[in-house]
């Protein structure tokens, strides 16, 4: 009698204990989803994270895998998204706390480049208009070693600003002929916002290219060194950029100079992922 009253008692005791289970696992689900943040706050997170880490050594090696694990996530349902950028901001986080900085080459000053907030023009009453940079082609004597006062040839550059090929004129490539030339791309950008923007060239390593920014050098990516980078702090609105590129001595096919001109510029901006390449529609020029 009394083996089975027990039973009994355990039996109600079974009963009573699994559905109090359920309900404590219930409430801790829904505090964990309470705790979870969205998608589109880790998005906001990653990118607080990333405009602190545009000089990290180790950041910029692995941020076009990143930003490949970003955009494959893209289409994906919230929750398996927001597993996707939860391991982004995890391996953000570390590479931040590891805190590797690029160091600066010499020609970039401290003092000058990273430190000093670079002076923006208002737009006021001046109209930029986009899509064109003014090119100036100089011919260089190779004794001399200096920029003449006036160019060879003065004209539009109406394309992004990357080149891969012979002469940048092929057209006028008479007027150069087998000296060494520098070619001088000028034009205004507009910084959207206030911060740190950083400039990439890629060129082939017998091209000598450089990077200004009003008077100051940002960029400096010297023959034999594929690329380099710059790093500098924009104020909000209209700069003048200058971007440089020494051809060196010609080679010569079947007795033709040949000057092999190799180069892209990128920009990577305080409220982006990646680098983009520096395209037309960034450039302006003051309409007359």
């Amino acid at each position: 009698m009394n083996i089975i009253k027990q039973t009994r008692i355990s039996a109600i005791q079974i009963v009573l204990i699994i559905p109090l289970v359920f309900l404590l696992f219930a409430a801790n689900t829904e505090c964990l989803q309470a705790n979870q943040k969205s998608s589109d706050e880790l998005l906001l997170e990653i990118m607080d994270l990333h405009s602190d880490l545009v000089t990290n050594e180790t950041f910029l090696a692995q941020a076009k895998m990143l930003g490949a694990y970003l955009e494959a996530a893209q289409p994906l349902e919230e929750v398996k998204k927001i597993k996707i950028y939860t391991k982004v901001l995890e391996i953000l986080t570390k590479i931040h706390e590891s805190g590797a900085q690029i160091p600066p080459k010499p020609s970039q000053k401290e003092g000058e480049v990273k430190q000093k907030t670079l002076e923006g023009e208002q737009k006021g009453k001046i109209v930029y208009e986009p899509g064109a940079a003014l090119l100036e082609i100089f011919k260089i004597d190779p004794n001399k070693k200096e920029i003449p006062d006036l160019p060879v040839i003065r004209t539009y550059w109406k394309r992004d600003l990357a080149f891969s090929g012979d002469f940048l004129l092929p057209d006028r490539r008479s007027l150069i002929g087998k000296s060494p030339y520098i070619a001088k791309f000028s034009f205004y950008y507009e910084a959207k916002k206030s911060g740190k923007y950083g400039f990439t060239i890629v060129h082939d390593q017998k091209n000598g290219c450089g990077l200004k920014i009003g008077d100051v050098e940002v960029v400096n990516a010297p023959p034999k060194e594929p690329s380099a980078q710059g790093v500098c702090n924009l104020k909000k609105g209209f700069h003048r950029v200058e971007f440089m590129m020494g051809s060196g001595l010609p080679h010569y096919a079947y007795g033709t100079p040949i000057h092999n001109a190799i180069f892209q510029v990128m920009i990577l901006t305080p409220d982006a992922f990646d680098a983009m390449p520096l395209t037309k529609d960034m450039m302006l020029l003051k309409k007359e």
